[in-house]
């Protein structure tokens, strides 16, 4: 495995640094967090070893602590291997499973990281993604509270294949990528894929996640009880978060093959 970056972005290690004084001093966000990761886990194959692609700030490796974690810099001793989500120095069929969690929607040419995680992975390993959904509720709360960009015009297969811009901070995201690949353009982005299957693409979540305030803003929601809230807006919204109201998608794909 090779570090494909040498000079870390000022920009991207200060937003490491705020996330982790949040993650440390905001317990609704590592209950929030740590009940989507249980989620993402409980649809890992048995599969070993896990390989966590943009640790950021630690976050899902101070929950599962097995992972193997990876990111762009060394931004703390939770990251194990330094390498670049555009190019993963992963071994051809060695890996169990991939897991990343908000990285989809930052990377330029997102099908170059798709088809690499699955020539990584081992038959019967899987990629596991969580990310943004767009319903017409979150692009309402997106739009509103949150500076990341939704374009869902931008034409990434056109793209595909093609050299990223210069992006010298880091600082690319298009919310969208997610519901281009996996919801308006899903069967053409599997057939990009060979040698996988779908296992699961769901959207979830509603009013909790914003009422939150994220790693941005003040929390407008009790502690006390959270978790017991979360699991009902899960069960009252489920219908309704496919079209309407999820906030977050989950996506889960198999390679196939002996």
């Amino acid at each position: 495995m090779r570090a494909l970056r040498q000079a870390a972005s000022t920009n991207y290690l200060e937003e490491i640094k705020l996330q982790r004084r949040v993650w440390e001093t905001k317990p609704v966000i590592r209950w929030l967090y740590r009940r989507w990761y249980a989620d993402c886990v409980a649809h890992f194959s048995d599969q070993r070893p896990v390989v966590e692609i943009g640790a950021g700030s630690g976050n899902f490796k101070s929950y599962f602590s097995g992972a193997i974690s990876s990111d762009l810099y060394a931004t703390g001793d939770w990251v194990d291997v330094v390498m670049d989500a555009h190019a993963i120095a992963l071994a051809s069929g060695k890996t169990g499973n991939i897991f990343a969690f908000d990285v989809l929607h930052h990377l330029q040419r997102p099908l170059d990281f798709l088809r690499e995680a699955i020539v990584a992975l081992k038959p019967g390993g899987r990629l596991v993604l969580c990310e943004p959904a767009i319903t017409p509720w979150s692009r309402f709360v997106y739009g509103v509270f949150h500076h990341e960009p939704v374009d869902m015009r931008w034409n990434l297969f056109a793209l595909d294949g093609t050299t990223p811009d210069a992006d010298a901070t880091h600082s690319f995201a298009n919310a969208a990528i997610p519901e281009l690949l996996f919801w308006k353009n899903r069967a053409r982005t599997l057939a990009l894929l060979p040698s996988c299957r779908l296992i699961q693409a769901r959207k979830f979540g509603f009013l909790l996640y914003p009422m939150t305030g994220g790693f941005g803003y003040r929390s407008l929601v009790p502690q006390l009880g959270f978790n017991t809230l979360q699991k009902l807006e899960d069960l009252i919204m489920q219908p309704f978060a496919c079209w309407l109201t999820g906030m977050r998608m989950m996506v889960v794909v198999e390679k196939i093959g002996s």
